[in-house]
């Protein structure tokens, strides 16, 4: 088969999927994306919202892409910090946030909140009176860990709230600043940013419809924790792009050397992308997953490692294929709701793709 062809085929599958989702009601649209070292595919699908007139999803809408910013953001400029010799993955965390200084939480290392392991519980563990930055970083160093630091392994956003305050701590600059300084611009991502400005909100896909905050969201982050931190937090805030995610992917990837030697060694992102931590739910590196077959339908492809966002995104990359495969939706509109339908949408869509790369 053509490569053209194949590609025709490829976009039709995809398509097919992300129409079958928003007639499922899994979301009102989406943009879903294939990055290889030959093809850059984009297909968008549906609307921003339910309603039959609402504006049309294009490759350019932005989305919030919720804890992808983990890994876009606080996992990137984390390691970035140790390779210029300013962290060390052993340091402890309570150096650059002094409120750790007590056991256990003083044995906390850069490393364990990199990979989930510092023992902090996951969900929603914080009182939701919470008013403030400085509110919720005393609450989180305050809470009672679930086990020993580097003994077990829970998915969490508390740590990676902390890694932010640490790339602050260690840099000088907030770390909206930093990440646009020294990933978001030398990779060429103009449209990635935390909170949005004004003259972009046309373009931002709204999320939920939340009578707290006045309403439908739309350039705000839909995370409330983000938010109460003025939207610029280390695990949540991002707005982006499905061909800036393209950007990154490829860096991380490879196929544009030079942007990755601007951001990450290979290195680094080889260690990102190691199992660091195996259990009974899966395998894990350095903010990243390692996926099992069972997610790609079946398709045993070893190295292969995404993440996902609350919002309905997410990324995943087959190194050895030099393949990257993004879906960005809006599936918490109008309400939130179980995450079991967006996993469907998810393993569909990398089935599709897998067909034919």
């Amino acid at each position: 088969m053509k490569a053209d062809r194949r590609s025709e085929r490829l976009s039709a599958d995809v398509l097919s999927v992300v129409r079958d989702s928003v007639r499922d009601g899994i979301f009102p649209g989406a943009v879903a994306a294939v990055i290889s070292s030959t093809h850059e595919i984009y297909v968008p699908f549906g609307r921003e919202t339910y309603d039959p007139i609402a504006r049309p999803i294009s490759e350019d809408s932005i989305f919030d892409v919720a804890s992808l910013t983990k890994v876009l953001a606080t996992a990137t400029a984390v390691m970035q910090l140790v390779e210029r010799r300013r962290l060390a993955l052993d340091d402890r965390a309570f150096n650059f946030v002094p409120q750790l200084r007590q056991a256990p939480k003083d044995q906390i290392t850069i490393f364990q909140l990199l990979a989930h392991t510092a023992g902090f519980p996951g969900g929603e563990p914080l009182p939701r009176y919470l008013k403030s930055r400085d509110e919720i970083l005393e609450s989180i160093c305050s809470i009672n860990l679930l086990y020993l630091p580097g003994t077990g392994r829970i998915y969490d956003d508390l740590g990676y709230i902390l890694l932010g305050v640490i790339v602050e701590s260690v840099t000088g600059l907030t770390l909206d600043k930093y990440c646009q300084n020294e990933i978001f611009e030398p990779l060429g991502m103009s449209e990635t940013m935390f909170v949005p400005p004004k003259a972009l909100l046309g373009r931002v896909v709204p999320t939920e419809i939340d009578s707290d905050r006045g309403g439908l969201l739309r350039g705000i982050v839909h995370d409330e924790r983000a938010y109460l931190m003025g939207g610029v937090a280390g695990h949540a805030g991002i707005f982006t792009t499905a061909r800036d995610l393209g950007k990154f992917s490829r860096s991380m990837i490879g196929h544009d050397n030079g942007a990755l030697a601007r951001t990450l060694s290979a290195a680094s992102v080889k260690l990102m992308w190691s199992r660091q931590w195996q259990d009974s739910e899966g395998e894990y590196g350095l903010g990243w997953d390692r996926l099992r077959p069972s997610y790609m339908n079946g398709i045993d492809d070893s190295d292969a490692v995404g993440h996902t966002g609350f919002t309905g995104v997410s990324l995943v990359i087959c190194p050895k294929r030099g393949l990257a495969m993004i879906l960005l939706s809006n599936r918490v509109h109008p309400v939130r709701s179980s995450t079991s339908l967006i996993g469907h949408a998810r393993r569909k869509f990398v089935e599709a793709v897998m067909r034919y790369c």
